[in-house]
């Protein structure tokens, strides 16, 4: 069980330059604090809810202005220190109640009006620390919730600012993260591309020219038959005949044409007019008979063959096959090219024309050797062995034609394979699908992955979270029900009790916002009325309830929620000024109350400036519990939390010294000689009781001022010095008989009234 037992020191806290108490004085489980109005009392309660709620900046914002040094504040609870050091509190925050004016501000109402911050504070009141600890958790949810979406929100525009550069403005950040990996996916984005570009040229894809094949050489067995026939009809001894007759006309200089074909040219030619050879006159046919035979249509054939065989190879001797082939090849590569830019299609056909060219050229002036050998021998053949080597060399120039050819072939078949399915293609969808096989390869690259796990965990939370505060709204709500049921009859009973007309009907909260709320209607004559209204003509806590009532409505909602409340053995109860706005016959009830917490809670702290209140609490309340103590001043800047004998401040009698001084300062009434030698009273009856340790219980003025002075230089009165020693030299020859020969002094009233301040300001907490 918690106990504050002392406060040891105070500075710069509100009314407190700086407060100090006796060691002696120790609080007890029911302790009675008097202070005048302005003088501390609310400082104390402050205090006292800062510490309790480890709130430093309830004693920052009561920084006491236009003082030197720095905040302090040290209690004893439990025999531990609890100190404040300007910026936070160290040691054990014990629970404490406390109803003040800052409790009635917070939790009901300030001035006329009830807020709804009122309501949510009012809720956390009545449901305890347990239910405050489950709001505390569901906010703490709620903001982690808050923190998630924002989070998740990022997450989801990342992912949908990555679909949307790749196209996909309708894919929203879920479909995304939920895509399937594409397997190859560099190949198959590499084939949709191709697709799109092929879609997006259809029409050049389509009148684009081409490639062309080379112009394929004869093969070398056709090209050289003719090398390997003779003339079937011309017998062996004609042919040896017109050879001998050949090798005996020979001229020195070779003729421009074969000598066979020269002869046979000259059958042509009319005989009966001469010699087609000399023109001379033709005695003798034989010869020309011997050409003629010999000549038959079958010699004639293949004179014809094998003069076309060398005017072929005569072409590729002259170059015209390499430029038909480089010209060509010239011609299919821009084509190719262009193919390929158009549909990604590319062609491997290759073709090194110079050296094909190279090797044809070489083998047909080889076998032309040969056929110009024929053609002077047309009736025999020519063995194969003549010429196998060169016309090898001729077919491998044709095989590297016809593989170009194949390959150009087979590129060709491609395009046009192209062509028929581009017929019925569709742009945008291609570009769609393009898209989503990039999409599905950005998903899986590793950096959008992470994204793309982090959401998720994201959303995992998001879900736990929810549930969480599904699970704490159910706990709150049961909680808040068990206490509520009985809460709305609990404080009926007090108004009854304190005499107020009107009761309450204590309604669930309400859960509309983020934070849940009380809520509940004021019943007068059983008619319900709001606590807030808008329109100010409509019936409401405002103009319905008077201050009293309002006062009455606070200190039974305190009590009710103090008294329910299951640590209340634990907890302080903290009382300021609690029967202020209230009727004097409600005085009793607040009394009794007080006096039962006494026997419950683990202490009771009642601050007031009505003696009258105090001195009935002091006989209500066992003796052996109770402690009495005042908030005194001494000294300018200086405040005393000293014992104060509540009994005989409060004895019946006519006035005291003190109170004539503040007559006469607030009235100017009694004889001012008669006042001007009562402040040296006050002020002694002051002072031995301040510090009973330092003044004998007679100590006069001149000693009072001379112990102060042999006092250490931080004791409490030592600011008081100079303005004793002026009260002391201004009431001298006041209280005493007179002095024979001593100067006879009128006294000023204003001059007077001047020193009943100074005395009255150094005596605050005197009765």
């Amino acid at each position: 069980m918690a106990a504050l037992q002392k406060i040891i020191d105070i500075q710069k806290v509100g009314r407190f330059e700086k407060l100090t108490a006796p060691g002696s004085l120790r609080f007890s489980q029911v302790t009675l604090v008097y202070g005048e109005n302005g003088w501390g009392k609310s400082t104390l309660a402050d205090i006292l809810r800062s510490l309790t709620r480890n709130q430093p900046s309830i004693i920052k914002g009561r920084e006491t202005l236009a003082t030197g040094g720095q905040q302090k504040v040290i209690v004893l609870v439990d025999n531990q220190q609890c100190a404040f050091d300007g910026s936070a509190w160290t040691g054990s925050c014990p629970r404490i109640a406390v109803f003040d004016q800052a409790f009635i501000n917070e939790n009901i109402y300030s001035g006329d009006v009830v807020s709804l911050d009122h309501l949510k504070r009012q809720y956390g009141l009545v449901v305890g620390a347990e239910g405050v600890a489950l709001i505390g958790q569901i906010q703490d949810v709620d903001k982690e919730q808050k923190e998630v979406t924002q989070t998740l929100k990022e997450k989801d525009q990342f992912l949908q600012t990555t679909t949307s550069a790749l196209g996909l403005a309708r894919m929203n950040a879920a479909d995304f993260a939920g895509l399937t990996v594409l397997e190859d996916a560099d190949n198959a984005i590499a084939e949709k591309e191709k697709e799109v570009r092929r879609a997006t040229e259809k029409e050049r894809i389509r009148t684009a020219t081409l490639p062309q094949p080379l112009p394929v050489p004869t093969p070398a067995i056709e090209l050289t038959a003719a090398l390997s026939r003779a003339v079937d009809g011309v017998a062996s001894d004609l042919h040896h005949k017109l050879q001998d007759h050949i090798a005996r006309h020979v001229p020195a200089t070779p003729p421009p044409i074969a000598h066979e074909t020269w002869l046979e040219t000259g059958l042509a030619f009319d005989a009966s007019q001469g010699c087609p050879y000399c023109g001379q006159e033709l005695r003798d046919l034989s010869l020309l008979n011997l050409y003629r035979d010999y000549f038959s249509e079958a010699y004639k054939a293949l004179a014809v063959e094998v003069k076309q065989r060398r005017q072929t190879l005569e072409r590729y001797g002259r170059g015209e096959f390499r430029q038909a082939v480089k010209t060509r090849q010239e011609a299919n590569r821009a084509a190719i090219e262009n193919l390929k830019t158009l549909t990604g299609e590319s062609c491997d056909a290759s073709l090194d024309a110079d050296a094909i060219a190279g090797k044809m050229e070489s083998a047909a002036v080889n076998l032309d050797a040969v056929f110009q050998r024929k053609q002077e021998d047309l009736v025999s053949a020519v063995a194969a062995g003549e010429y196998e080597d060169r016309a090898r060399q001729w077919d491998e120039g044709c095989t590297g034609v016809a593989a170009y050819n194949d390959q150009i072939a087979v590129f060709g078949g491609r395009i046009e394979a192209i062509r028929r399915a581009q017929a019925n293609v569709n742009l945008d969808s291609l570009k769609n699908e393009l898209a989503a096989l990039q999409a599905r390869k950005k998903r899986h690259e590793s950096a959008t992955a992470a994204v793309v796990a982090e959401r998720q965990q994201l959303l995992d939370r998001q879900s736990a979270l929810k549930q969480l505060k599904d699970t704490l709204r159910d706990q709150l709500t049961a909680h808040t029900k068990r206490i509520t049921v009985g809460l709305g009859k609990t404080i009926n009973a007090y108004l009854d009790r304190l005499g107020a007309g009107f009761q309450i009907d204590y309604q669930q909260p309400n859960y509309k916002g983020s934070e849940p709320a009380a809520a509940y209607s004021i019943l007068i004559n059983k008619i319900p009325v709001l606590p807030r209204a808008d329109d100010i003509a409509e019936p409401s806590f405002k103009n319905t309830l008077s201050s009293g009532d309002k006062s009455v409505l606070a200190l039974a909602l305190f009590l009710s929620t103090v008294n329910t409340d299951p640590n209340l053995a634990d907890t302080i109860v903290v009382l300021d000024d609690p029967f202020t706005s209230m009727d004097e016959f409600r005085r009793t009830f607040t009394v009794n109350e007080i006096n039962k917490l006494a026997d419950r809670a683990a202490q009771v702290f009642v601050f007031s400036h009505e003696l009258g209140f105090l001195r009935l609490l002091w006989d209500r309340i066992d003796q052996s519990k109770i402690t009495s103590c005042a908030i005194q001043t001494g000294a300018p800047g200086m405040a005393t939390l000293a014992v104060f004998d509540l009994e005989k401040a409060t004895l019946p009698r006519n006035e005291t010294e003190r109170m004539k001084m503040i007559q006469f300062l607030d009235a100017t009434e009694g004889d001012p000689g008669e006042i001007r030698a009562l402040l040296r009273k006050v002020l002694e009856d002051f002072y031995r009781k301040g510090d009973r340790e330092l003044f004998a219980a007679d100590e006069m003025l001149d000693g009072i001022i001379r112990k102060i002075e042999g006092a250490t230089a931080d004791h409490r009165y030592k600011g008081a010095l100079d303005s004793l020693k002026d009260i002391n030299f201004y009431t001298r020859n006041f209280h005493h008989a007179p002095v024979a020969g001593s100067v006879t002094e009128n006294t000023s009233v204003e001059e007077l009234k001047s020193y009943c301040r100074i005395v009255r300001d150094l005596t605050r907490g005197s009765p």
